[in-house]
């Protein structure tokens, strides 16, 4: 008969206890690295929030400013959200924003809660602003004031979009427009507005004046 060893009911009992502790831990590791492998992943291109004015620039010298990258994802109702990007600089202490410096070409700053989105350049590694010009159409819901000295006026305008068969149509959307002329645009008129991609300030482009 050959040799072996008897296991006591007290000793399977210790085993699968051991075995539990063994697989939350391994659960936990398995938590901590899906939140800490996408930090680790070189990004080229992110979205981020602006926390300090991001400087224009000054001849050949590039302006500076901060920003926190951004998360999107699906939360619980299924609508696709963005938020802080967070990482774990070690084990126990609390998350803290991912925050990068990013450097602006243009000569136009990027004002603080703007959020925009950003890539880096390859043979430098620095962070820049991918800024485009975005247009809509809408119509003023009052009268949009005229600028007074240096302080544009402003008013409430309607976001409208054109369909295929060229009609005029109201998204339902409401946002705050910005003029720099020197004369008031009535209210319920057809305008455009324009604004750097990112930053909240629509100004006023072209009005119906007919």
């Amino acid at each position: 008969m050959a040799n072996g060893f008897l296991l006591t009911a007290e000793a399977i009992k210790k085993l699968r206890q051991d075995h539990a502790t063994i697989k939350n831990r391994v659960r936990r590791l398995e938590s901590m690295v899906s939140n800490i492998r996408p930090n680790m992943a070189k990004e080229d291109h992110v979205l981020v929030k602006v926390t300090e004015e991001i400087e224009g620039r000054t001849t050949t010298t590039l302006g500076k400013g901060k920003a926190d990258i951004q998360d999107v994802d699906i939360d619980s109702d299924e609508e696709a959200t963005y938020k802080d990007a967070t990482e774990v600089a070690s084990y126990g202490a609390e998350p803290t924003n991912r925050n990068i410096d990013v450097y602006n070409d243009s000569l136009i700053p990027i004002p603080v809660d703007s959020i925009i989105r950003v890539s880096r350049n390859f043979r430098s590694g620095l962070w820049l602003p991918n800024m485009e010009t975005q247009t809509a159409i809408a119509k003023t819901t009052g009268a949009i004031t005229a600028r007074s000295g240096t302080t544009a006026g402003s008013g409430t305008v309607s976001i409208y979009y054109l369909t295929s068969a060229g009609v005029l149509t109201d998204t339902g959307e409401t946002v705050s427009a910005y003029n720099i002329a020197g004369g008031a645009v009535n209210g319920a008129t057809f305008i455009t507005i324009k604004r750097v991609e990112g930053s909240p300030f629509w100004v006023v482009d072209m009005e119906d004046c007919g």
